[in-house]
């Protein structure tokens, strides 16, 4: 029973290395009316071949269907359609050994004017260093509309705030879905905006930047563009001293070494000015960049980077695990090894997200990154599909 087992794995193997053509259906839904839906344009993007897009059409009407799509063992795309302005994604990988394909995609109606957005801080974290001062910040935006549209303006409707004084922006993304993506604050009328759209569901700011540091006193601002129930303030090193009208401690983080403060009810428009003092941490032995020291102690990890020195080894053990597991899903032979594809794609996520975590950020590897997140992402899908 096993050899044959593995006789039929070699087979499929062989299958899904030839690498076949089908049709793909796109098919559009309208999220906000619950129902058949159009596109300005929908395309067909190879995640295996630098992002090229191999197809696309306008004017769509409920579908439209892409031809001669290549399918391999490694063939993975990305839809897109356009509505309005909004680019709206989904994977697809192709099934092997099929030649004609289905897949829906959700699109939104826009509207210009927010309402019923939920919105929080989970932290906001102050680290002292001997000159400088480097700020993390996460904003999560939780669109509860209903019926469901997503929020777009020009030129922006997210609010965010990187204050003046800022000596280095390190990051700043914003996140709807699966994947980060960078970008910049735009000055308007009513402050600074992010130029993304605000989709229905849960989006993330996160930004980390530096300033200048002067124990003896220093002023940090934090334009609050939203209503705020519980406003949380972490700070490192413990005796770092900090003050705010409002501010009260709340207790100690004690495993991670942060200090934990709060403000109650800040109303958006609010400006917050925070006077930091006291002697901050060291930084000799590391990295300006790489706070390693900080990190074993609590830096907060913001997850929209990736590692990018990832062995080959990985990459091909992925594919083998993917490979198992879609034949589990086809043959249904045997439990057993349904069971042991579900764990070694559970070790594969589990260890692609360790390297997620590293705070690794070269421009020079963004390519790398994006591949190894589309990995990552391929991995859920599939541990979805075969559950």
């Amino acid at each position: 029973m096993k050899s044959r087992l593995i006789l039929q794995l070699l087979i499929l193997q062989l299958v899904m290395g030839l690498g076949l053509a089908g049709d793909l259906r796109v098919n559009i839904i309208n999220g906000t009316k619950n129902e058949s839906g159009n596109a300005d344009r929908v395309a067909l993007i190879d995640l295996t071949a630098g992002m090229a897009e191999v197809a696309s059409a306008s004017n769509v009407s409920k579908s439209t269907t892409f031809s001669d799509v290549a399918s391999s063992s490694q063939s993975q795309y990305l839809v897109r359609a356009t509505l309005g302005g909004v680019n709206y994604s989904a994977m697809f990988v192709p099934t092997p050994g099929v030649t004609a394909w289905e897949t829906s995609l959700t699109v939104y109606e826009t509207s210009e004017t927010i309402h019923d957005v939920n919105v929080s801080v989970p932290f906001f974290v102050i680290y002292g260093f001997e000159d400088k001062l480097y700020i993390q910040k996460r904003i999560i935006l939780e669109n509860m509309s209903a019926p469901p549209v997503t929020f777009s303006a020009s030129p922006g409707l997210a609010k965010v705030h990187v204050p003046e004084n800022v000596t280095e922006l390190e990051n700043l993304t914003f996140k709807s879905g699966t994947m980060p993506v960078r970008t910049g604050p735009i000055d308007s009328d009513n402050g600074q905006v992010l130029p993304n759209p605000i989709k229905p569901g849960i989006s993330e700011i996160d930004a980390s930047y530096y300033t200048a540091y002067d124990p003896n006193g220093t002023s940090l601002t934090e334009l609050v563009g939203y209503d705020i129930e519980h406003f949380h303030v972490y700070t490192m090193p413990l005796d770092l001293s900090i003050s705010a009208p409002g501010l009260s401690r709340e207790g100690t983080d004690s495993e991670n070494g942060l200090a934990i403060y709060a403000i109650e009810g800040v109303k958006a428009g609010t400006m917050l000015e925070f006077e930091v003092s006291g002697h901050g941490m060291s930084e000799s032995g590391t990295d300006d960049h790489n706070h390693s020291e900080q990190q074993n102690t609590g830096k907060i990890v913001i997850e929209n980077r990736i590692d990018t020195n990832v062995e080959l080894a990985i990459a091909g053990v992925l594919i083998m695990a993917i490979l198992i597991s879609l034949f589990v899903s086809v043959t249904q032979q045997s439990e057993d090894l349904k069971h042991e594809s579900i764990e070694m794609l559970k070790k594969q996520k589990s260890e692609l997200l360790k390297q997620y975590a590293k705070l690794g950020d070269s421009s020079v590897d963004a390519e790398d990154k994006e591949k190894l997140l589309y990995r990552l992402v391929s991995v859920y899908k599939t541990l979805d599909r075969i559950k």
